[in-house]
């Protein structure tokens, strides 16, 4: 399924990749709202199903699924690049979908960028001390009646889980995140939620040993969930998404730069008040109550807009 532009094109083509087990549409009609947005805005996009899901029978059955799923990824992309005149093609995806694309690109010289929304992520130290901030605060305001996670009914037949998926190696995200930055290839990451990812500057503590030479940015979206269940979520993501592609490559905000750069947003609460001459203690309890008042806004909008609204209906 192709969406072509409606303005003056830019000479992008981008391709979106299955995520998971959803047909082409996406999470939601998620990845028809992003194909819209970029044919908006003179992007051409296609939106396929790998062999076995929605519309496409399988192939290429005598090959292992990676295999499998690298050669109809190419087909893809023949198709695009033999109907169209582009001067960059780009690929992405949601979850497994980012990570396939992330993968396929490595090997093939005329991707010239990648979008990976909630590919894999590795826990850092970084990771352990806010991840025990959130859960404190999720704790408190459960005790003041703040907030009510939604209850989720389990049954036998439910509790053993459908897909236990794993993240890619760290050794083999390297490698490829190596061998794109070094032929120039433009990276974006988008993370959403707190439970696997929850800062920005995790992305480049998961690398410390990459150069991301002003190749990788990264988006965080701590209040949206992961297959952005609510309308504004995928508005947003949209949105995000599009911004990136069409901008200059040279003033886009990377990660590694930020990193290289003194910020107080990238020092913990608790120090950057240290060198302040104020308590690090007192002030990290300062933060984690603002942290539960932020918390306690989100998660009753939340709830509200589940309760309120349903899954938009999108036309194909």
């Amino acid at each position: 399924m192709i969406s072509e532009p409606t303005t003056g094109a830019q000479g992008i083509g981008f391709v979106l990749v299955n995520a998971g087990v959803v047909p082409k549409h996406g999470p939601f009609r998620l990845y028809i709202k992003l194909a819209q947005r970029l044919a908006g805005a003179g992007i051409v996009a296609l939106r396929f199903d790998l062999g076995g899901i929605g519309d496409s029978q399988p192939c290429y059955a005598n090959r292992p699924l990676k295999a499998r799923t690298t050669l109809e990824i190419r087909a893809a992309i023949d198709h695009l690049t033999e109907r169209y005149s582009l001067d960059r093609i780009l690929i992405g995806g949601l979850c497994s979908g980012a990570e396939d694309a992330f993968a396929y690109a490595e090997a093939d010289p005329r991707i010239k960028g990648v979008v990976l929304v909630d590919p894999f992520s590795y826990r850092t130290r970084g990771w352990t001390w806010r991840n025990m901030l959130y859960r404190f605060a999720r704790r408190s305001l459960r005790a003041v009646n703040v907030y009510e996670p939604i209850a989720i009914r389990r049954t036998a037949s439910s509790a053993a889980r459908l897909v236990d998926y794993k993240y890619m190696d760290h050794c083999e995200s390297s490698r490829i995140l190596c061998a794109l930055i070094a032929r120039s290839a433009q990276l974006h990451f988008v993370y959403t939620g707190r439970e696997a990812f929850n800062h920005r500057g995790q992305l480049k503590d998961m690398f410390p040993e990459v150069d991301f030479a002003g190749r990788v940015t990264v988006d965080h979206f701590p209040n949206m969930d992961h297959t952005q269940l609510l309308e504004e979520d995928r508005r947003t993501l949209a949105a995000s998404i599009s911004r990136v592609i069409l901008a200059v490559p040279q003033s886009a905000r990377t990660e590694s730069e930020s990193a290289n750069t003194p910020s107080p947003r990238n020092i913990p609460p608790s120090f950057r008040n240290f060198r302040k001459g104020r308590s690090p203690i007192r002030a990290c309890f300062q933060h984690t109550w603002r942290w539960i008042a932020a918390c306690s806004v989100s998660g009753k909008n939340l709830q509200r807009d589940r309760k309120s609204s349903g899954p938009e209906r999108v036309p194909e």
